[in-house]
């Protein structure tokens, strides 16, 4: 396999760039007469960085001069009594692999291994075998997506740190408190000390933080444009100053607006909201951004739906499933004609998660439509689907003026690029949320902490 060298004299941005490029998180730095002479990973540049170290500074400047190192004369003896000499012991962390370059005697890089202690044995390992990222930042981490994701995370064994500043609350992750590998940082993202600390220690940014929707964007209008465009700006430019190259924005797919055509990454946005507004100035900032190391990655989400710890009841399919549910009735408002793309809160983070793992340079300044070509329905035939799930139902139309939002959207590129398919459906989305009604998971959906808008309008 290819290497990630780089000489002596280039600069930390050139390094970031090789970094991104091989993804394996580190670069061996060589002389001219391509020797070894040390080593520098994505966690050397940032705490340089943080020291005042620019873009520019050589990378020699800021390596590890002495990192661990095999050379392949050694007899197994010989490599035992290195590998358990006690400065080596030190460094080389138990589970989490290191990276290390295997020499020849005269100090040229012949290839390279991934080595971990696991109890008093190491075991060694294709460098491609191990991920890249270890911790993860999510932003908007007790959210009703992030409170998901973050469950999903811990669960494929990353360690994750949430960044929140609970304005609804902190029930999407009480029972996490105390988890092995979960770390809690209340923080608000307006707050550039807040941030510069939240991301000080990570491998990779999820954002999720944001005034959502139309009527919460309404109410608020100043707030959502400090929030959801200001704030993200200056995520990005933290987030690439401090060398954390991969960053997810969670955009959504209602920057269509209203189209006949089916929508694909490339079909030009159309907002007819402050909401979506915002959403599509902070890809452009974000995309803007891109180079020097970092590399951020759209997501555009369809209509979310599901089951959360955080859990919203003003969203569409959620709502309609209460409605049916506890008062037997599903309410539509105009003729129901308008569509929409919907997907199932699992898929959007196992979509997260399958960006995240996949090779850098698949994702790196990419845009993707997050959801089903399966789930493009007319809001009747998604309160008809519903329905069928809850039969003893009825189903009402209401002449009122209906939203005039309606787009169909293609979900071709991450299927074909990443492999990304949805599992879940409104059936399974059905089930859950009975399940939690019934064994108390859920209360009066009518409450106002199931609703951003009723919450930040205090009703």
């Amino acid at each position: 396999m290819k290497l990630p060298i780089i000489r002596w004299n280039k600069s930390i941005r050139e390094a970031m760039e090789t970094i991104n490029e091989y993804g394996l998180g580190i670069v061996f730095v060589v002389d001219n007469h391509d020797r070894l002479i040390g080593v520098a990973t994505d966690g050397d540049i940032r705490r340089a960085i943080l020291r005042g170290a620019s873009l520019n500074t050589m990378i020699s400047k800021v390596m590890n001069r002495n990192p661990v190192k095999i050379y392949e004369s050694w007899d197994e003896k010989r490599l035992r009594e290195y590998l358990n000499s006690p400065e080596v012991v030190a460094k080389i962390p138990e589970l989490k692999a290191l990276i290390i370059p295997i020499l020849s005697d005269d100090d040229r890089i012949v290839g390279i291994k991934a080595i971990y202690r696991r109890k008093d044995e190491y075991v060694f390992k294709s460098p491609r075998e191990i991920p890249s990222i270890n911790k993860i930042l999510v932003i908007g981490g007790a959210g009703y997506i992030g409170s998901v994701l973050t469950r999903m995370l811990l669960g494929k064994g990353y360690k994750v740190k949430v960044m929140d500043n609970l304005l609804y609350g902190d029930e999407g992750i009480r029972d996490l408190y105390g988890v092995k590998n979960f770390e809690f940082f209340k923080g608000d993202i307006t707050n550039i000390k807040d941030v510069v600390e939240a991301m000080r220690d990570v491998d990779a940014v999820v954002h999720l933080a944001a005034i959502v929707g139309d009527p919460a964007s309404k109410l608020k209008p100043k707030e959502t444009l400090e929030i959801n465009y200001f704030s993200t700006r200056v995520l990005g430019e933290v987030a690439k100053y401090l060398g954390v190259s991969r960053f997810i924005f969670a955009s959504t797919c209602s920057v269509y607006g209203f189209r006949e055509e089916i929508c694909s990454e490339e079909t030009e946005p159309n907002p007819l909201s402050l909401y979506a507004e915002t959403k599509l100035m902070s890809e452009k900032v974000l995309l803007e951004l891109w180079g020097d190391g970092f590399c951020p990655t759209i997501l555009r989400f369809a209509t979310v739906y599901g089951y959360s710890p955080r859990m919203r009841f003003d969203l569409v399919v959620n709502l309609l499933i209460a409605k049916a549910y506890i008062d037997k009735k599903i309410t539509v408002f105009g003729e129901g004609k308008q569509y929409r793309p919907f997907v199932h809160i699992k898929d959007v983070s196992r979509a997260i998660i399958k960006v995240l793992e996949a090779p850098i340079n698949k994702v790196c300044g990419e845009i993707f439509n997050v959801g089903s070509d399966e789930q493009n329905m007319s809001i009747r035939e998604l309160a008809e689907r519903i329905k069928k799930e809850i039969p003893e139902a009825e189903l009402v139309f209401v002449k009122e003026k209906e939203d005039n939002r309606s787009y169909r959207v293609s979900f071709r590129k991450i299927r074909e690029r990443l492999g990304f398919t949805a599992k879940y459906t409104i059936s399974d989305a059905v089930r859950e949320i009975i399940s939690a009604f019934n064994d108390g998971r859920l209360g009066d959906y009518r409450d106002k902490k199931y609703s951003n808008y009723k919450s930040l309008a205090g009703e």
